[in-house]
């Protein structure tokens, strides 16, 4: 396959060669040989100030990984991709694109179909969807549409003239999920703020400025297949962008739609029942029979009906008319922290049988389906091909999923492949054992070496349980070994100085998932032994006193440290009474939510014995209370100072790098501050005002 293809003919702008003899192939004669599609996900998207590529954990695609992709029977690649993150004064970084030209080399000499996005990227083009006074994720602000779409045009002409060679094998799309992240204000859809064709209009302005772009660079790019995504890509949306579908310089044929498909209750429900609805393990007949209330069928969304019906409205809305369209990204996760035994197994064979009738159902309506792939093997995750193998041990492409796999290459004909992940998968998660007791043991392990990583074990609290006002504190029972723990070795004390390795018990409250966290190692001299120990803190410990405690979500535990290698098991979560009297909230007899360097699995447990070695903790210095309320992109600290003064707040990393800082004057009495930053992971948040300190520990989304 020769990715030097035939040449447009360009004269000025005009742009003769749509109607050339040596215009590309059009959509819908693509469309049969893009086949299944997948994503390489958490990788190309990480925004460059969030650590590029491999900042969230995956390693930078090599031939081994693509070539694995092809032969597990891929034929089309999605490749989300930062742009505004890797530019500085509106020009991409030379260097960037030749990163981003690697990946997509890589796809297309073996023979694949290339989807090259636009990806969120700190939300400039994807959260400002609307011209004038709007809402994005930091509240009501003012957006210049035409702003963003000069923006947006000048972005892709830089991309396209990189490509411009490049034959039909490689696709352009506009955007990923426009207005996805619109805040739930009590508006029309859903409770978010509404989609409605004024702001459609914007976002065919956006894809009108993607199109004129990479239409102006000429050479195979006059014809090239652009996608432009409906609104927030949900199927319901569609129609807006069927009814003001954007004007194609080229002409008609040379475009695709896109939606996602994420039904939620089965694909990404996560934290427990609720009022509304039921978490779905089980779809249609794989279900143990005995939990309809969890099964996926009837007309609930993603049964087969559903996907039925939604697809032939696509294909009725665009591909009879035209244009292909691309699920450019589905999936479900697995519930590894849910489910065990047997009904795991249930579980994740009713995964694999919804890929395989999903994916059967796109191809058969004129649409490209792409799976979602993070990369993650832990709970919740979507993974089908390896690639983390420093995390998760194997070879890079080996099969994590092969049931899943199996069944969409069935809907395409291809054989099956051998292996068995399912038994594989379950007897890592087992049903639990008979003994004395049970807990979850959970085995830390960070990627990086000269930075701080974070652990969590989550507990979703629903029912009865989610009420904790009755209690004055938690109290948890523990145990750990440490294998290794960088800078926390090597010192005469065992322990060192270094601040970031310690635990935090948080609390998620109410309708915004308020965050309270308190330190944990404080009561026991700054030492974790491998002998059960118990752990009380009081609501008066937490570093702001938690509030809206009659609703409680969740309740956690995250273990910060550098170069950290060891294992803790978790007895149970209970609630102090005020006579002193405790009661039992969790006690792990199915595996909790597990993110970060944390994985695990359920055991039986002894009342005593010895499992390693102690695990150190640093102590934070104490400092003044503050509130402190964490959005996505947003910090925001309320605190009361003394008197009038100057003050300064910044964040850092766990490197000690300020991320973000802010100068400003403090009054008398209660003051607050917002820090905008596109950082994710643990970060301290300090505020000097005159004499006075507030230091906190925070997670940033």
């Amino acid at each position: 396959m020769n990715r030097f293809g035939m040449f447009g003919i360009v004269c000025g702008t005009a742009l003769f060669a749509a109607t050339s003899a040596f215009a590309l192939p059009k959509a819908t004669e693509i469309f049969p040989k893009m086949g299944l599609g997948y994503n390489i996900g958490n990788t190309m998207e990480v925004p460059g100030n969030q650590g590029g590529p491999t900042g969230w954990g995956n390693p930078f695609p090599d031939a081994a990984y693509v070539k694995a992709i092809k032969d597990a029977g891929f034929n089309t690649v999605r490749i989300p991709c930062a742009w505004d993150s890797h530019a500085s004064n509106g020009t991409i970084n030379a260097g960037w694109l030749d990163s981003v030209k690697t990946v997509v080399d890589l796809v297309i000499n073996n023979g694949m179909y290339a989807i090259l996005n636009s990806h969120w990227d700190g939300g400039w083009l994807e959260d400002h969807v609307f011209d004038g006074e709007g809402y994005d994720k930091t509240g009501l602000v003012n957006s210049s549409a035409a702003t963003v779409a000069a923006k947006q045009e000048s972005y892709w002409k830089q991309i396209a003239t990189k490509f411009a060679t490049y034959d039909e094998h490689l696709i352009f799309a506009s955007a990923n999920e426009p207005g996805v992240n619109d805040p739930w204000n009590g508006g029309a859809d859903n409770g978010q703020w509404a989609f409605d064709e004024t702001r459609m209009q914007v976002l065919k302005q956006f894809h009108e400025a993607c199109l004129k772009a990479v239409r102006s660079t000429g050479g195979n790019n006059a014809t090239r297949i652009v996608v432009v995504q409906a609104p927030r890509t949900e199927i319901d949306k569609s129609p807006l962008l069927a009814s003001m579908y954007p004007t194609d310089p080229a002409g008609e044929g040379y475009t695709m739609a896109e939606v996602h498909f994420y039904p939620y209750q089965f694909s990404l429900m996560t934290g427990g029942d609720e009022d509304w609805g039921k978490m779905f393990y089980y779809w249609e007949d794989q279900t143990p029979g005995n939990d309809a209330a969890h099964t996926c069928s009837g007309s609930a969304l993603g049964s087969k009906s559903s996907i039925d019906q939604l697809f032939s409205g696509l294909k009725s809305r665009f591909y009879d008319k035209g244009i292909p369209v691309v699920i450019g990204e589905m999936g479900a996760v697995k519930r590894l922290g849910v489910l065990t035994g047997e009904n795991l197994k249930v579980h994740l064979k009713a995964r694999a049988a919804w890929y395989g009738y999903t994916v059967a159902a796109a191809k058969k309506n004129g649409l490209v389906p792409c799976v979602w792939d993070t990369g993650d093997e832990g709970d919740g995750n979507f993974t089908i091909i390896r690639r983390q193998v420093n995390k998760f041990g194997g070879n890079v492409g080996d099969i994590t999923d092969v049931e899943t796999l199996n069944a969409m290459r069935e809907a395409y004909g291809q054989a099956a492949l051998p292996g068995n992940s399912i038994d594989s998968i379950v007897t890592q998660n087992p049903d639990i054992p008979e003994g004395d007791g049970k807990g979850v043991q959970v085995t830390y392990q960070t990627v990086t070496s000269d930075s701080s990583e974070v652990g969590t074990v989550r507990v979703n609290l629903s029912g009865a349980n989610k009420d904790l006002s009755k209690y004055v504190g938690i109290e948890v029972r523990l145990k750990g070994s440490v294998a290794s723990a960088g800078p926390c070795t090597g010192t005469s004390d065992g322990c060192g100085d270094y601040g970031w390795t310690s635990m935090d018990m948080f609390i998620m409250t109410g309708g915004s998932w308020a965050w309270f966290d308190a330190p944990v190692m404080e009561q026991a001299d700054q030492e974790l032994t491998g002998s059960f120990q118990t752990f009380q803190v009081k609501w008066e410990d937490f570093r702001n006193e938690p509030t809206g405690l009659n609703e409680a979500n969740a309740i956690g535990l995250n273990l910060y440290g550098t170069q950290v290698t060891g294992t803790i098991t978790f007895d149970y979560i209970k609630g102090i009474k005020a006579d002193g009297s405790t009661e039992i909230i969790d006690d792990f007899d199915k595996k909790s939510d597990l993110a970060g360097t944390a994985t695990g699995k359920v055991v039986a447990l002894s009342s005593t014995g010895d499992i390693g070695s102690n695990i150190c903790m640093s102590k934070t210095a104490a400092s003044s209370k503050m509130l402190v309320s964490v959005r996505p992109g947003m910090v925001n600290a309320t605190f009361t100072t003394a008197k009038a003064s100057p003050a300064k707040a910044m964040l850092m990393n766990a490197m000690g790098q300020v991320i973000a800082q802010q100068n400003f004057s403090a009054g008398k009495g209660t003051n607050s501050v917002n820090l905008i930053s596109n950082y994710r992971g643990p970060a301290m948040l300090v505020i000097k005002a005159g004499s006075q300190q507030f230091v906190q520990k925070v997670m940033l989304k």
